[in-house]
C-alpha cells in the first residue's frame, strides 16, 4: 500500500498555508485553537512559536484591527511563516520575529498571547533535529513558557495553550506561582466516547471564573461534529461535516 502524500500546503478562505518549510504541519487541533480563542476584540497579540503561521493568520482574520506578531525559533520555519505573511491579505499587520521567546523584549505587552508549544518531555526524542526542537521540550520547557507568557502579556489579558490532557493536568498546579490564573479550559475530543486529548487553556493575570467546556471534533473521522463544522465554516475551504449547513 503506498503512503498518503500529505499537502506541502494547506488552503483557507483568506490565506494560504505552505508548510513546506515548517516541521510541524497543519493540525485539526491547531485549527481549533486558532478558530476558538476569543481574540476578536484583542489590539496586539503574539503567537509563540509560530511554525508555518497557522495561529497569527487565524488571528489576523479573526481581529480586523490588530497588529499580530509572531516569534518562531528556527530559521526554516521562520522563514515560511514569513513568506506566508507576506502573500496574505494581512500582511501589513502580521510581523514575524526570529529569535528565543525567553530573550524576546517587545517595545509593548500583549492582550492576546496564542501558543501551541513543544509538549513532549520523557518521550524518546526524535530523530530529526527540527522535528526535535517542534515537539519536544527541550529548549522550551513549560514552566519557562508560562515566565515568558507573564512576562508579555498585559494585566487584563488572555493567553491560550494547546496542550496534551495529561501535560495540562501537571502545569495547573505551577500557574499561581507565575502570577496566573486558569480562566477557561476547552477539552478537545476527537469522537463521541473518546477521552480527551487536548486542552487548550486559557490563562490570565486576573482572577476571576472559570470556564469550562468541550468541542468533539469529529462524528465519525474524517466527518466533523456540527460543533466543529461551525468554528470551522469561516476559515475551511473544504469542509465534510455532519450539518449540511456546515458543509462545503
Amino acid at each position: 500500500m503506498s503512503r498518503r502524500q500529505r499537502n506541502s500546503y494547506f488552503q483557507c478562505q483568506q490565506f494560504r498555508i505552505e508548510q513546506q518549510g515548517a516541521a510541524m504541519k497543519v493540525t485539526t487541533d491547531a485549527c481549533a485553537l486558532g478558530a476558538w480563542a476569543p481574540v476578536e476584540q484583542a489590539r496586539r497579540i503574539l503567537d509563540i512559536g509560530t511554525g508555518s503561521g497557522l495561529l497569527a493568520l487565524f488571528a489576523a482574520q479573526r481581529a480586523t484591527q490588530a497588529q499580530v506578531d509572531a516569534i518562531e525559533l528556527e530559521p526554516q520555519a521562520a522563514a515560511q511563516a514569513k513568506a506566508n505573511f507576506d502573500a496574505s491579505p494581512f500582511s501589513t499587520r502580521l510581523q514575524l520575529f526570529e529569535g528565543d521567546i525567553l530573550t524576546f523584549e517587545p517595545t509593548q505587552g500583549y492582550d492576546a498571547i496564542l501558543c501551541n508549544p513543544p509538549f513532549f518531555s520523557d518521550s524518546t526524542l526524535n530523530s530529526c533535529e527540527r522535528l526535535r526542537q517542534a515537539r519536544h521540550d527541550t529548549q522550551l520547557s513549560l514552566t519557562a513558557l508560562l515566565a515568558a507568557v507573564r512576562r508579555l502579556l498585559l494585566p487584563a489579558g488572555r493567553a491560550y495553550l494547546l496542550l496534551p490532557t495529561d501535560a495540562a493536568l501537571q502545569l495547573t498546579p505551577s500557574l499561581a506561582q507565575h502570577g496566573l490564573q486558569l480562566r477557561s479550559r476547552l477539552h478537545l475530543i476527537s469522537q463521541p466516547g473518546d477521552t480527551p486529548h487536548r486542552c487548550i487553556l486559557g490563562l490570565s493575570p486576573a482572577a476571576g471564573e472559570l470556564r469550562e467546556d468541550s468541542l468533539t471534533l469529529y462524528s465519525a473521522h474524517p466527518i466533523h461534529s456540527r460543533e466543529a463544522g461551525r468554528l470551522f465554516y469561516d476559515y475551511y475551504t473544504r469542509l465534510r461535516c455532519e450539518a449540511v449547513e456546515y458543509t462545503r
